[in-house]
């Protein structure tokens, strides 16, 4: 499958401590698609990296609301399921 994601969501990815080298070597391989990128992944590698995002989408205790930080992970996780669907 591949997966549109924004500059913000791929730098994101790129700079995740915690990324798994296969996820590294995908994003490494991202294509520039107009204003974003294509992201090739296998299932596995889509369970694997919305797995990953999760981990970063929590919500700031004070206001109740994603961080912006949580937003690019939450938005991945939404590109992973379009790109699922379709």
């Amino acid at each position: 499958m591949e997966a549109r994601l924004t500059e913000e969501m791929l730098t994101a990815l790129k700079e995740t401590a915690e990324i798994p080298d296969n996820l590294v070597s995908a994003a490494d391989a991202a294509v520039q698609d107009g204003d974003g990128f294509l992201i090739k992944l296998t299932e596995d590698e889509a369970i694997a990296m919305v797995e990953m995002c999760q981990w970063y989408i929590k919500k700031d205790p004070d206001t109740g609301e994603l961080t912006p930080k949580a937003k690019l992970f939450s938005e991945m996780v939404d590109a992973i399921d379009e790109a699922n669907v379709g």
